[in-house]
């Protein structure tokens, strides 16, 4: 055969295989489709089941959150805890309210069979590994400052930002 025809042959196979892979693609993808929909149909009222008990569980999950402050067990004055929702979902300041020493404690609740996500569990470490601080922000004093350098209330009058301020404000 000539160069020339087999040329042409092999142009007319390549083409062909192109076009058969086409079809199959085609024909793959809506079998595939008619699969699924199928799918969907038998498994309906399981899915709708499944994603009204995961709200369920995460409405359950929030409303307890601002109400276990008052449930019995809960050994802390509500008075003393306040709500943070994010985070962590509770921070409580024992003792208070009754003017005796204070213990701040970090509470999340969970319901079900809930875990700790990952930046809770990030927050937990920290307080376990009492990575924890306190700093006092006055931003007539402090806008601008890096957190490490502000002032815990109280002014540098050497600090070039506190002396612009003190100058905006002659």
């Amino acid at each position: 055969m000539s160069r020339r025809v087999q040329a042409g042959v092999d142009r007319w196979c390549e083409n062909d295989k192109k076009s058969l892979e086409t079809q199959l693609r085609q024909t793959a993808y809506g079998e595939a489709g008619v699969e699924l929909e199928r799918w969907r149909q038998e498994n309906e009222q399981t899915i709708r089941l499944d994603a009204i008990q995961r709200s369920l569980a995460i409405t359950k999950g929030k409303v307890t959150e601002h109400i276990v402050p008052y449930l019995p067990g809960f050994n802390l004055d509500p008075k003393d805890v306040r709500f943070l929702g994010t985070p962590i979902d509770l921070i409580a300041f024992d003792g208070l309210n009754a003017s005796e020493e204070v213990e701040i404690v970090f509470i999340e609740v969970k319901t079900g069979q809930s875990t700790l996500s990952p930046r809770e569990r990030a927050v937990k470490k920290a307080v376990e590994a009492r990575r924890v601080s306190w700093r006092v922000f006055n931003p007539d004093l402090d806008v601008g400052r890096p957190m490490d350098r502000v002032s815990h209330g109280k002014a540098d009058a050497k600090d070039p930002i506190i002396e612009t301020f003190a100058a905006r404000r002659r």
